[in-house]
């Protein structure tokens, strides 16, 4: 690509930690070898601290109900990218995505504009009105905005959107480009709190859904303990709900609250899990495989694309005691040969999900749009 380097405009949301931060600094580093980054979002607040390129702060891209919020998130970003004069513009973060949308839409901005679902805004897993709201305004957008560059994380969600969409999806382009995960060497394990150990790492709320998980532990063998650790599991309240929901198995819930590097965890764990109502493809989820852990997740959309994975499980049924005995198949099969077992698990991830692979289909996919 000849020429002077072209200025490539990174939209997100919160500055809090979460995948769709951690992809955006992934994808900025990927792109500075040959293009000029800037990173719009929200004041930082832990998400864009390893951000190496230049970060604009636009307060109101959070997703928030408050309609003066919204109005002033659609105006600061229209500014901001009116005065960036990027080659491209690309839209990451539920909020983002759709005010850029209606910014094109009513002709506020104009130019090379692509965007990047971070999972689907409906069905599984959705709270129903919400759904049928996305439905609806997917539809729309589509139907009149300009051509667009549309990503998605993995082949089965880019699917479930073009039948959604149907013709209206031809006056689009679609790509699919997952994420990636940059944990490094791990350090020491954190003691164990059992024999074995299985962690998760997500906020508490709805999508995260981890009172299914706590539900699970009296159906759990008496050996096998449970550590959580994201914004908001060490929060009184939710602390003693949890408690109560693992009911005979409440000592062996262990709740962290959000930590400022989870490798230490992931050393001391047997096993991964993660009982999400939707997602899009958990970073949480590719950490573990990195760190050589076994994988067990709800059936969310996209759960099947992880299936790579050597020692991954879909949990099947709404059992409980399924549940249970799922879990602990997979878990055992993997302690039959641990060290063997965790380096062929390592080796997977290489193949799919690190950095290095990840920013070649990045940088060949801008270069073709570009």
């Amino acid at each position: 690509m000849a020429g002077p380097r072209p200025h490539i405009l990174l939209v997100g949301g919160d500055g809090r930690p979460s995948g769709v931060p951690t992809h955006i600094v992934e994808l900025s580093r990927a792109l500075e070898s040959f293009a000029d980054v800037t990173v719009v979002s929200e004041p930082d607040e832990g998400g864009f601290s390893e951000l190496e390129t230049r970060h604009v702060a636009v307060p109101g891209l959070a997703s928030r109900m408050s309609p003066a919020s919204l109005r002033h998130g659609y105006r600061s970003l229209v500014e901001v990218i009116q005065r960036e004069s990027a080659d491209l513009v690309w839209l990451h973060s539920r909020l983002p995505v759709i005010l850029g949308r209606l910014a094109l839409a009513r002709g506020d901005y104009v130019g090379p504009t692509a965007l990047t679902y971070h999972g689907l805004p409906f069905g599984h897993g959705h709270r129903n009105v919400m759904s049928q709201v996305s439905k609806r305004l997917e539809r729309r957008l589509a139907s009149r905005c300009p051509p667009l560059e549309m990503v998605f994380l993995n082949d089965t969600q880019r699917d479930l959107m073009e039948a959604h969409l149907g013709p209206r999806a031809d006056r689009h382009r679609r790509w699919v480009l997952g994420n990636a995960s940059r944990l490094g060497p791990l350090p020491a394990p954190l003691p164990r709190p059992s024999r074995r150990h299985l962690v998760m790492t997500g906020r508490a709320g709805w999508q995260k859904n981890l009172e299914a998980a706590a539900s699970l532990l009296p159906f759990l063998p008496e050996d096998v303990s449970l550590s959580m650790c994201g914004i908001g599991t060490d929060d009184a309240r939710f602390v003693s709900k949890l408690k109560k929901l693992a009911g005979t198995g409440a000592k062996r819930l262990h709740l962290l609250g959000p930590l400022d590097d989870v490798r230490g965890l992931l050393a001391s764990a047997d096993g991964y899990l993660m009982t999400s109502r939707y997602e899009g493809e958990p970073i949480g989820a590719l950490e573990a495989w990195e760190a050589g852990l076994p994988v067990i997740l709800a059936p969310f959309v996209g759960a099947k694309a992880l299936a790579k994975h050597p020692f991954s499980e879909v949990l099947a049924s709404d059992d409980a005691t399924k549940r249970a005995d799922q879990i602990m198949r997979v878990i055992d099969g993997y302690l039959t040969d641990k060290e063997a077992n965790s380096a062929q698990i390592k080796h997977s991830w290489a193949l799919h999900h690190a950095p290095e692979a990840f920013a070649a289909r990045a940088q060949n996919l801008v270069k073709h749009w570009l």
